[in-house]
Order: C-alpha cells, then structure tokens, then sequence
C-alpha cells in the first residue's frame, strides 16, 4: 500500500483538486486496479482534508451509462451521491468556463470534456487536478496534474 500512502502525503499539500470524472467511475465500479487510490482521494475530500470539485459535465459523463441502460434509479442515485457528497462542489458551466474551455481546447487539442474539466479547475482556484488521462500530460503548468498511474506499487 506504498501508493496509497504516496498518495496521501501528496493530497495533503493541496487546499483544494478538482477530479476527472474516471475518479468517480474507479469508485463507483470498484476498479480493481485504481479503486483504492480513488478511494483515498474522496476520503481526503470527505473527511475535509482537501477541498473537491467536479465539473458539471462529470454529472453528465456519470449519468450516461445508466440513461442508457433506462436506469433511473441509478441515474438518481449517483446524482444523489455528488449533491451530497462532503466537500464537493458541482461546477456549472458558466459563460467564463465555456471561453477558458475554447481556449484550452485550442491550446491543447484535448476533447470539449477534458478542456471543460480543465477550465473548471483553473475558474475553481484548484491547487491539482487528479486524473489517469495520459492525453493531459504536459499540457498545464497549473496547477498540478496528479497521475493515479504514477501512484501505482
């Protein structure tokens, strides 16, 4: 559990991260590789160690599966979760997200989504952005992009 540890200690010099949206879905699925660093990152948000965002557009990512599925129960559920999740903040999209996003987006090549999870941790004042998207290597200087493939044993 050297990672999870690693992990921790790196969580804790940040004030406030905004997640991916695979953060959520490594929890929720019980990933086998990356649900326990997952874990440790919304038990930082959770227990007030860190502050957490997400973008409103990780509702969306979220609820997909199940709308497709017809689930609406599900779908309730896990709009359930984030709204009442402690901590987290759910990020509208807003006319100053929607520009910072098409500037990102043309800077980075990254998808609308990605650029929107990008522009909302900079709107946000986020210290880190926790993610395992390989694409958003080296194309921020801030704030931090942390790897959960870099926290692996």
């Amino acid at each position: 559990m050297g990672g999870v540890k690693r992990l921790r200690d790196d969580l804790s010099r940040y004030k406030q991260i905004t997640l991916d949206t695979m953060i959520l879905i490594y929890v929720m699925e019980r990933h086998p590789r990356y649900f326990s660093l997952a874990k440790e990152v919304l038990e930082s948000i959770e227990s007030g160690q860190t502050k957490g965002v997400v973008s409103a557009i990780t509702l969306t990512e979220l609820l997909t599966a199940p709308a497709q599925a017809d689930d609406v129960a599900a779908m309730r559920d896990y709009e359930l979760y984030l709204l009442n999740f402690p901590n987290l903040v759910i990020q509208p999209l807003d006319i100053e997200i929607a520009r910072e996003s098409a500037h990102m987006r043309a800077r980075t090549r990254l998808p609308s989504p990605d650029a929107i999870i990008l522009a909302t941790a900079r709107k946000a004042g986020a210290d880190a952005i926790i993610t395992n998207d390989r694409r958003w290597r080296n194309k921020l200087n801030r704030p931090d992009i942390l790897f959960l493939d870099d926290y692996l044993d």
